[in-house]
């Protein structure tokens, strides 16, 4: 890049290429100015420029295609900055994905453009720097490899990443272990044997991945040709800049032929001394007479004594016998010595210098009588027999697992013919043992198996020596059941197998419980009907054979209508069952080829398939709308709904899979601002509204943060003499350098995400902070303050309210809250007590919107409300000559008199609409007739003796 940046300007604006020269000159760019997209092609090419700043929307040839010149035209990578006034995220994509660099919208902040070229220009030098780096890394690790690799065939070079999977084997692996390094992309413990120095293993590796250098250790592994190989391994931590371990490092040394031959030295020695240790007979001449006895060495040493202090009179012998043992043995030598046993042979236990216990085959025989024929010296030995003891018990054991072991086991002669089964066999097949004794077992059998495995079967076992897998086995009764078997071939001292040992399980309950897993992981639980992962499967079906047909796939989100107030007020069982009955009637609506899924909660999904036009969507979607607008009675309890469906075509509105659901979704919320109970198809216009209310609603969440809210006031009027009397506190909401957004827009939003209740205090605490204001002024009025129905469900009104008269030190008196009848109808109890709880505290009431809902006088007394407002749509026909408009206001004063309630009219917008309120009673009022509603500040200056009053 020169000193002086060349910049190529492609708009076909002239102001605008005039105020980027302007801008840019004066930081000492060169700028390369084209007016169109054609033109700024060929000068891209012809001058390299540093940086393009290129316009969207222009003739000829559009940015986009002009992006896509550049990038074909050099491989450079030349920032690019895209300019535009579109506001479309989809343009925003689709300039980045064709390459662009950075976005700048239009108008332009002209004395920021400097600096945001200068930023583009950095961050691009920035990451070429970065890209060459990694290049050099790259060769200098490959040199590294290369030099490793270098060594010799048996040792390689590895890395694995903290999940231990090799992500680097250096050629030579494939001369050790056989497998080529693209082979074993996997966990580095995948091909180590259950040897236990792999234990040991396993807790150097983790050691390694905490960042800790092990020492050099031993890993066993088995090869791709079943041999086994010892590995010697040095690994290394690798650490990013944060001193995270990123990865491990490794040098691998086969050290296979070394412990072999260390291993067979090892036998040697071992066979040596177990060859010394048989031959170490202990001996003994003993002289029945006077108990005498000489031991030699070994027999002390058996027992572990120093043969030189050991005691060998026959009295220690007795002593050194196990008290278990000590009769039978003193009986046995006693009934020899008399002559009544032919030999003496015995085993029994002796205690050792540690007090463990041997056993010991003890035999004798009188060598030496005196002239009565009495015996005076027995000579015999002692032989260890503890090993073979312990043998046999574990023998034994063996017998007892064998026999009582849950699965099946049988051994086979080489020519598969059962010699032995145990009672899990009889109970798995219904076969007794000696019904199938030289019998092969039909698990085995080529007759009863698929030739193809019964051939991988006995393949593995030539190979391996052994097989393990899934197989189907008939039982007596000629019941087929899955069985889990593990068949081992046994070899004889020639290498010859002398014997096949199977062990089998049946699986049956194992397959079916798998079965039910794999069925509820693509099933909704409650309603059995497919969940998101199958109907993704079921999608992509359908849109292959939309493409082969030529038709359409439709999307359908369906969103039931104010569901959770049916497990608030019935309880969830009651909304679980009628989530199933919905479910049912779905089915019914809709073909065998569509699919009808639950999403969660109260949203269901549906794909129609092969649909050959949207007049056959509709007719399937008012189809679902009339059947489920039919009651269901559950319970005893009849319950009505109704639905919101939004609906997406492929490939009209679009070729993924997400992007429909997203414009199903985009196009439901829209049947449900509509007033619910009906259909929308998906339009470009919707995912505007959509995007301009995710922005709202990001925004709504800030502005209580950045203060952006505020109140305006909407003075009340006493109708006979002008007088204001009260206001009625309004929220606004003015984002930061943007257009004030009115109520309706943002208000239904901060409805449906409960930001509703956080506003809904601050609006309160606002409102009788500014009414002390007025009040510490002289200015003593009634301020009323709306207050929303998820104030009363998810708030705590009272404490809110109490909170903010102890804040502001409003007297209670000048509070008034206003609630919509809608407010009243919820939760009955609660409303009543909460009321009244405020009501004693001196906060009065007002209902607003009175005539529009669900106007009773049961619960006018009840809730003891203090006034009603009537409503504007009865106020703007007053003077239009309809008689049943005044009908309608002339009955409410009339029952806010009866009931000792006052009364205010809304939306007064003329004289004649005031003199007619006047004539009928009313006595106060709002409405644009006298103002509309002001901020604080303009409020105040009605009370000052300039300010103008309306005419009387």
């Amino acid at each position: 890049m020169s000193a002086k940046p060349r910049i190529l300007l492609v708009d076909d604006d002239p102001m605008v290429r005039l105020l980027v020269r302007q801008m840019l000159q004066a930081d000492g760019y060169e700028l390369i100015e084209t007016e169109n997209g054609r033109a700024g092609l060929e000068q891209f090419i012809a001058a390299e420029p540093d940086l393009v700043l290129l316009d969207v929307m222009m003739p000829e040839m559009d940015g986009f295609t002009c992006l896509q010149g550049m990038r074909a035209a050099s491989d450079k990578n030349i920032p690019i900055v895209m300019m535009t006034a579109i506001e479309d995220t989809q343009a925003v994509e689709d300039a980045f994905r064709l390459g662009a660099t950075d976005f700048i919208g239009k108008p332009i902040q002209w004395p920021l453009l400097p600096h945001r070229i200068s930023y583009v220009l950095r961050s691009h030098r920035t990451t070429q720097s970065l890209i060459e780096q990694q290049s050099l890394l790259k060769q200098s690790e490959q040199r590294f490899r290369d030099l490793v690799e270098s060594i010799g065939n048996e040792y390689f070079l590895y890395s694995h990443d903290t999940e231990r999977i090799f992500t680097y084997l250096g050629p030579s692996v494939e001369h050790i272990l056989g497998y080529k390094p693209d082979e074993l992309y996997c966990d580095c413990f995948d091909i180590a044997t259950n040897n236990p120095i792999n234990r040991l293993a396993r807790t150097y590796t983790e050691q390694c991945l905490a960042g800790i250098k092990p020492p050099n250790y031993e890993v066993e592994v088995r090869s791709k040709d079943g041999s086994l190989r010892v590995l010697s391994l040095n690994e290394s931590p690798m650490l990013d800049d944060h001193g995270r371990v990123v990865a491990v490092n490794g040098l691998a040394h086969d050290i296979t032929e070394m412990r072999s031959t260390q291993q067979a030295l090892a036998d040697s020695e071992e066979r040596l001394r177990l060859s010394m240790q048989a031959a170490k007979q202990g001996f003994y001449d003993l002289n029945p007479q006077t108990g005498n006895m000489i031991t030699n060495a070994e027999y002390a040493s058996m027992l572990g004594y120093d043969p030189a202090s050991f005691d060998a009179t026959i009295d220690s012998w007795i002593m050194r016998l196990h008290p278990d043992d000590r009769q039978r043995v003193s009986d046995t030598y006693q009934r020899y010595i008399a002559g009544e046993l032919a030999e003496y042979r015995l085993e029994y236990r002796q205690r050792c210098a540690d007090d463990s216990w041997k056993w010991i085959l003890s035999i004798g025989s009188i060598v030496e009588r005196d002239a009565n024929n009495q015996p005076v010296r027995m000579l015999g030995t002692h032989t260890d027999i503890t090993d073979s003891k312990t043998a046999a018990e574990r023998l034994n054991l063996l017998a007892k697992v064998f026999e009582n072991s849950g699965e099946a086991i049988f051994l086979c002669d080489p020519d598969t013919r059962i010699v032995s089964s145990n009672q899990a066999y009889t109970t798995i097949t219904g076969y007794r043992a000696e019904e199938v004794l030289q019998q092969t077992p039909s698990i085995l059998d080529a007759r009863h198996l698929d030739l193809n495995h019964y051939q991988r079967i006995w393949q593995a076992l030539r190979e391996n020596g052994y097989w393990q897998g899934e197989i189907w086995d008939t039982r007596k009764n000629g019941e087929t059941y899955p069985a889990w078997l593990g068949i081992s071939a046994m070899y004889n001292t020639d290498g010859m197998i002398s014997h096949y040992i199977g062990i089998f399980s049946d699986i049956t309950e194992r397959k079916a419980a798998e079965a039910q897993i794999e069925y509820l992981a693509r099933h909704d639980p409650l309603t059995n009907l497919p969940n998101r992962t199958l109907l993704r499967d079921r999608f992509d079906q359908a849109m292959a054979h939309a493409v082969r047909n030529n038709t359409l796939v439709g999307l359908l989100f369906l969103d039931l209508d104010h569901f959770k107030n049916i497990n608030d007020t019935m309880g969830h069982d009651v909304g679980d069952r009628l989530l199933q009955g919905i479910a049912e009637r779905l089915v019914q609506c809709v073909r065998e080829v569509d699919t009808v899924c639950r999403q969660g909660g109260d949203e269901f999904i549906i794909i129609l398939t092969d649909i050959p036009d949207i007049d056959a969507i509709t007719q399937i979607v008012l189809k679902i709308l009339d059947q489920l607008t039919q009651p269901f009675v559950i319970e005893g309890v009849t319950l009505c709904t109704s639905f919101s469906i939004g609906v997406s075509l492929y490939p009209n509105d679009g070729l993924n899979f997400h992007g429909l659901l997203n414009k199903a979704d985009t196009a439901m919320y829209s049947a449900k601002n509509e007033g619910r109970n009906t259909f929308r198809f998906f339009s470009n216009d919707m995912n505007l509204a959509s995007i301009e209310r995710m922005n709202i609603e990001n925004g709504l969440r800030m502005a209580l943060k950045r203060n952006e809210l505020r109140l305006h006031y909407q003075p009340q009027y006493s109708i006979h003499n002008n007088m204001v009397i009260g206001a009625e506190a309004l929220l606004r909401w003015q984002p930061e350098n943007s257009a004030m957004i009115p109520p309706a827009k943002f208000i239904p939003i901060a409805e449906d995400n409960g930001m509703i209740v956080p506003i809904g205090d601050w609006v309160l605490r606002e409102a009788c902070r500014q009414n002390k204001v007025w009040h510490d002024a002289g200015i003593k009025l009634l301020v009323t303050v709306n207050i929303s129905a998820l104030q009363f469900k998810r708030g705590n009104l009272l404490e809110s309210v109490q909170a903010a008269l102890a804040e502001s030190g409003l007297e209670p008196q000048y509070l008034e809250l206003e609630l919509t009848e809608s407010v009243l109808m919820f939760d009955t109890n609660a409303v009543i007590n909460t009321i009244a709880q405020l009501r004693g505290l001196g906060v009065s009431f007002a209902i607003d919107d009175f005539g529009t809902g669900y106007s009773s006088l049961s619960y006018l007394k009840r809730f003891a409300v203090n006034k009603l407002k009537i409503d504007q749509s009865f106020i703007r026909d007053l003077t239009s000559g309809k008689a049943e408009d005044t009908a309608i206001v002339k009955a409410i004063l009339q029952l806010g008199d009866t009931l000792g309630l006052l009364t205010l009219a809304e939306g007064v917008e003329t004289k004649e609409q005031a003199e007619q309120l006047s004539l009928l009673g009313c006595r106060k009022a709002q409405g644009f007739y006298w103002n509309q509603p002001l901020p604080a500040d303009e409020f105040a200056q009605l009370f000052t003796p300039d300010y103008p009053k309306p005419l009387a």
